[in-house]
């Protein structure tokens, strides 16, 4: 799927002329120097494309079980400041290193996050951050003792289109949020059988790496899960023919009821994630059902959001009233209620998420707790306790599912 990322992200950076861009970033005397575990396919549009424009971040090396494999990946994308590693403990015992980006597969999040933060390292890494809940507060833990930024990379939420929505749902004028639904779906054939996101011993499923359903109805239903109540009314998954621990694809509907919103009213939520959508009489590709939306029914209104992942690259958020059926359209690609002036149209999900970590580690380095970092104004944040609330959501689906918490 990795192919798909990187030529969609190559004709966004043509249209909007980021290579000039990219060419013209002057780096900073001293920038954060930032190491990555791994080779993986999905750098060049997560880490490598943010990076090229961010003037106080260099990729400073490239991990991965294979030193040549590292040092290909390296010369292919022309990182100049990198130098390669044969193994992850090599990187992390470099002292040049400041932080680290852990794109590793979902079962190996967790551990080498720790491991990093025990080295010293500020952390980026791609959700899920852990393969459970139990696993996130023990990472919430090592973080506050090492006194080190870890951010889960929900890139989504760092965007001014999340936020302009959040906002609207915020406002008061559309009366109290009443139902959020989130879908996610990709056909069948799109990833490998064997990909690892269909291997249980790497804490694969839909509900892992789809987990986006799950951030989007947390984020728009309640100001915060850490202190909601939540139900898991069903959880009904389709299997994997290969591993009888895998859901292909699940639908779950929940409540969360807020302690400090909606008046004690809970919102009903319901997800759909696919990882595989079956083709149409087997032989026609369901490119119909590929369709990522969240959903916000409130009182007075019904809010669509499509592309809610990648709104960087086009997106168009419906307002419908529902006593006359009046349609408002809206769209937010700078500033916005939390960025306030900052950013550019171009700039997509990621570089947005780079902006907010490379803050936050400079604030720390400057001397500001990890609390205080994440307050800063003007500047999203996804902090640990939201990220533990996530997870806690998916191991409650997945234990109604009668599937299990991922270990």
């Amino acid at each position: 799927m990795s192919w798909v990322l990187d030529l969609v992200l190559g004709v966004h950076n043509w249209r909007h002329g980021v290579s000039s861009v990219a060419a013209s970033t002057k780096k900073a005397t001293c920038p954060l120097r930032l190491g990555i575990l791994g080779a993986a396919a999905i750098s060049p549009c997560a880490i490598f494309d943010p990076v090229s424009t961010h003037p106080d971040v260099v990729i400073s090396g490239i991990a991965a079980r294979s030193k040549i494999k590292a040092e290909a990946q390296i010369k292919r994308y022309k990182l100049q400041h990198a130098r390669a590693y044969g193994s992850y403990e090599d990187l992390l015992g470099d002292p040049e290193i400041e932080a680290v980006y852990i794109p590793l597969p979902n079962g190996l999040h967790a551990d080498w996050t720790l491991k990093a933060l025990r080295a010293g390292k500020h952390v980026l890494v791609e959700k899920p951050v852990a393969s459970n809940a139990e696993q996130v507060r023990e990472i919430k833990r090592v973080s506050e003792e090492s006194g080190r930024v870890v951010l889960e990379a929900f890139h989504w939420r760092f965007h001014p289109a999340a936020h302009l929505v959040k906002s609207l749902v915020d406002s008061g004028d559309y009366g109290a949020v009443q139902e959020v639904r989130a879908r996610m779906a990709v056909p069948a054939g799109t990833m490998a059988k064997d990909d690892i996101r269909f291997q249980y011993a790497l804490a694969g499923g839909s509900c892992m790496d789809l987990l986006y359903v799950f951030s989007a109805t947390s984020y728009f239903a309640a100001p915060s899960l850490y202190d909601a109540k939540i139900d898991v009314l069903s959880a009904v998954p389709r299997m994997n023919a290969r591993d009888g621990k895998i859901d292909d694809a699940m639908t779950a509907d929940y409540t969360i009821t807020s302690l400090s919103a909606n008046n004690g009213k809970p919102v009903r939520c319901h997800v759909e994630t696919d990882l595989a959508v079956p083709w149409l009489w087997g032989v026609i590709p369901p490119l119909w059902e590929g369709t990522i939306t969240v959903t916000i029914e409130l009182e007075k209104a019904t809010i669509v959001f499509p592309n809610f992942p990648g709104p960087w690259l086009s997106h168009s958020i419906t307002v419908t009233d529902r006593g006359t059926g009046k349609v408002t359209k809206h769209s937010a690609y700078t500033d916005g209620p939390q960025w306030l002036r900052r950013g550019a149209r171009w700039w997509t999900t990621y570089r947005y998420q780079l902006e907010a970590f490379v803050d936050r580690v400079r604030a720390v380095q400057r001397g500001r707790s990890l609390r205080g970092a994440e307050e800063m104004e003007g500047l999203p944040w996804v902090g640990l306790e939201e990220s533990e609330a996530v997870m806690a959501l998916a191991d409650q689906v997945y234990e109604k599912a009668g599937l299990g918490v991922r270990k």
